[in-house]
């Protein structure tokens, strides 16, 4: 229940977002803030998503939240109905189909990328555009460095790995020497 009601929230910010002629990506940046924000400050939280506090109280109290944070009109407005709804505890799950929703409209797809050494902006590129090829949307990397996978890249893309590492190299040449 709670992913359906996530997704519809989403759906109405994302629609709203369009409608606006919004950017889905300040959108995104705007909604992790106040996910920081309140992970930052469980009583806030607690505080925001409690049924016994009196609504007009949550609702001032978003406002604060709001201004304190910079936020543009729309994403204001979309946590102050997140307050008065009292859906507000699902804001992580809302910022997870908001960014699948948007990367949708927007016809990318997200993946990650595990590499021994940081990658330069040209080699990033370079992955991107050899990705896109092979899905045939833009790909949008997010690295990360791990040093225990040797050398070469392990691409998690769509829910499928690539592994391009030495590392797993090295453990498929094992296995084929254990299977004779």
């Amino acid at each position: 229940m709670s992913k359906a009601l996530a997704t519809r929230y989403a759906k109405a910010l994302l629609e709203n977002l369009k409608e606006h002629k919004r950017d889905f990506e300040r959108a995104y940046s705007e909604l992790k803030k106040i996910a920081q924000a309140l992970e930052a400050n469980p009583l806030l939280f607690r505080y925001l998503s409690q049924p016994v506090v009196p609504r007009k109280d949550r609702l001032e109290m978003g406002k604060v939240l709001a201004e304190d944070l910079g936020l543009s009109t729309p994403l204001r407005n979309f946590i102050l109905i997140l307050i008065e709804k009292e859906r507000i505890g699902f804001l992580k799950l809302i910022i997870e189909e908001f960014r699948r929703l948007a990367d949708e409209a927007l016809g990318q797809v997200r993946g990650k990328v595990r590499t021994a050494r940081p990658l330069t902006s040209q080699d990033l590129s370079r992955l991107s555009r050899s990705f896109q090829e092979l899905v045939g949307r833009k790909v949008v990397l997010e690295v990360e460095e791990d040093p225990s996978i040797i050398g070469g890249v392990v691409t998690l893309l769509g829910g499928v790995v690539f592994d391009g590492s030495i590392r797993g190299n090295l453990e498929r040449i094992k296995e084929k020497l254990i299977e004779g």
